[in-house]
């Protein structure tokens, strides 16, 4: 069975995609702005800090919403950006995880320098499974709620949780988290148990929020965002 062939929109590719190249232009400047300039180290001594590595996975996952889905069926992007980013995967990711697992075995690299590897490639998973959905038809509105939703859970803290239950090194679970750098620059200092576990339960809860909320208050708010604009791709 022949596929039909997608019509190439009869639209200005710069214009519908302005908005996704900007966006995509400025998660590059951020990326290079917290490899290269500001300390690329674990520990994060600010919530201005935390806020600003955030901002390349922030923007990068604005970029794909305002991604032009009918640009994007006509240049079969998922054709191309789906398996270019497996690669990215495979060739990049896999093998720096083995090198950098030999290097500490051998003693030329510490754990802080796998930490900061997996740091990178948790954004790199949230915005290629946004942007495989988008390439694939999905909503605006899908993409900024699954954003969302994995964003807050990258910070919710059940990734230290669940270091911690695999750890067969600790006896229990610790009573001061003086690890987990990100609940201690909102918190204001170390979580203890209980208030590791309420760090948690209440990202959890914003995440599903994210996700089930009405969708008539997202279209309100778009309206007040771009009044008077027709939306597109939504």
């Amino acid at each position: 069975m022949l596929l039909t062939p997608t019509p190439r929109p009869t639209t200005s590719f710069w214009r519908d995609n302005a908005a996704a190249l900007l966006m995509g232009a400025v998660a590059v400047a951020l990326a290079g702005l917290v490899r290269f300039v500001i300390p690329y180290e674990r520990e994060i001594t600010s919530a201005w800090t935390l806020l600003v590595k955030l901002t390349p996975q922030i923007a990068a996952c604005l970029a794909v919403a305002w991604l032009d889905v009918a640009w994007a069926r006509w240049l079969r992007l998922h054709l191309v950006a789906l398996p270019a980013i497996f690669l990215g995967f495979l060739c990049y990711f896999v093998p720096k995880t083995f090198m950098t697992a030999l290097d500490m075995v051998d003693g030329t690299a510490e754990f802080e320098d796998l930490y900061l590897h997996v740091v990178v490639f948790v954004p790199y998973l949230i915005i290629a499974l946004v942007l495989a959905f988008r390439a694939g038809g999905g909503s605006r509105e899908g993409v900024l709620r699954a954003g969302a939703a994995m964003t807050i859970l990258q910070m919710s803290g059940l990734e230290d949780l669940m270091a911690v239950l695999m750890n067969r090194r600790l006896d229990g679970i610790p009573e001061v988290w003086d690890w987990a750098h990100h609940m201690t620059v909102r918190l204001g200092h170390p979580a203890t148990r209980d208030e590791a576990y309420a760090f948690i339960v209440v990202h959890v809860v914003l995440a599903v929020l994210a996700l089930a909320l009405p969708r008539r208050w997202f279209a309100a708010l778009g309206r007040r965002l771009r009044p008077g604009r027709a939306r597109r791709g939504a």
